[in-house]
């Protein structure tokens, strides 16, 4: 529902402007009213659901865990797991919103949506989305952060390494 709730209130506000057209130029064009206003939701619901459904089928079958005590992270991935330390950690590059970088407010019904690329010494990388884990801030070092501000935080080229030989 976190990344939802936008969406529904850009769709009671375009619905509420169907009858705010109505009473300001008549019923003569409703029909009319009702395209515009349908059409001018559709171009806030069509990225917020692509960019939705790409996190959830790069994130399908994982479950991540955290050992704060430990600084240990164990990702599994459809039943294989892959365990490492933050000294393992190269770098993690966090990808967010203007609004969640706190540049700007949320006006965009995909701006709590976020990733992270995982990058491990040893070549491994791991995409970490915000229907997985909301807030990735880990604890790291500042020079291993890069943190990357974005319109639209859909992870154009990220491609994740698994299996290093």
């Amino acid at each position: 529902m976190k990344n939802g709730w936008s969406i529904l209130i850009y769709a009671v506000c375009f619905y509420g402007l169907t009858y705010y057209l109505k009473y300001r130029f008549g019923i003569q064009d409703m029909r009319l009213y009702n395209l515009i206003c349908f059409f001018a939701f559709l171009i806030f619901f069509i990225p917020q659901l692509i960019i939705h459904l790409t996190y959830y089928w790069l994130n399908e079958g994982r479950i991540f865990y955290y050992n704060p005590s430990e600084h240990h992270i164990t990702i599994r991935i459809r039943g294989k797991e892959y365990g490492f330390n933050f000294d393992d950690i190269e770098s993690v590059e966090r990808n967010k919103s203007f609004a969640l970088s706190g540049v700007m407010y949320q006006w965009m019904p995909w701006d709590n949506y976020n990733y992270s690329v995982i990058r491990l010494k040893n070549g491994q990388r791991f995409v970490i989305t915000s229907l997985l884990v909301p807030d990735m801030d880990l604890p790291l070092e500042d020079k291993k952060i890069n943190l990357k501000k974005r319109f639209y935080a859909y992870p154009f080229g990220a491609r994740e390494v698994i299996d290093v030989t």
